[in-house]
């Protein structure tokens, strides 16, 4: 055998081997699984809503932000108002611990024993406790594809006039404490920001 001979029959055997060796050598991020995913994640940051990262800021209102995907449109905007209900939660908790107080330094400058301030302060944690977000309404949604599935982020709102409203409901059903703070100035007060809220 000659010596060109040789060379091309070696060249012949040797390139699929180096073939081989390049792709075994790819990176990660040249890997097609790997770029479809980064992809995914460039395209859905792209599309996150700027109330998103900042949600409107009002001291009169609570606001929580959530987002979810799935194959199925409608089941990612309720996966994503679900998410945003857990962070709404927690943050009506706050206001209405907030409101509870407030309401009761109010009513500790009025004519009302200590007795009737203690059980406004249980009522207060019951609703704490339990707390209600069906008020909350829901301000933005926004629907994106993302590769099969579809990305939703969804903005809630939930007023104070709502959480108010919370608390006198609770305390309406205590009839005891109801009927003691009934015609006091902090309850007035709070009973007619509420009723002028309605009304708008």
């Amino acid at each position: 055998m000659d010596f060109n001979k040789t060379i091309v029959l070696f060249s012949a055997l040797t390139l699929p081997l180096i073939g081989c060796t390049d792709k075994a050598h790819l990176s990660a991020f040249e890997k097609p699984i790997i770029k479809y995913k980064v992809k995914k994640v460039q395209d859905t940051v792209s599309n996150i809503p700027l109330w998103f990262t900042s949600p409107p800021k009002d001291a009169s209102k609570v606001y929580s932000v959530g987002t979810a995907h799935s194959p199925d449109i409608q089941l990612s905007v309720d996966m994503a108002t679900m998410n945003a209900k857990y962070t709404l939660a927690d943050r009506i908790n706050g206001k209405l611990d907030g409101m509870m107080k407030t309401l009761v330094t109010k009513l500790g400058s009025d004519d009302i024993n200590s007795q009737i301030i203690s059980e406004v302060q249980k009522v207060g944690k019951n609703v704490i406790s339990s707390v209600d977000v069906a008020g909350y309404q829901p301000k933005e949604i926004k629907v994106y594809s993302s590769g099969t599935q579809y990305q939703a982020f969804v903005l809630l709102e939930y007023s104070e006039t709502t959480a108010k409203q919370v608390i006198m409901n609770r305390i309406i059903k205590n009839k005891i404490v109801h009927s003691k703070i009934n015609s006091t100035n902090a309850w007035k007060e709070m009973e007619k920001e509420v009723n002028s809220q309605n009304v708008n």
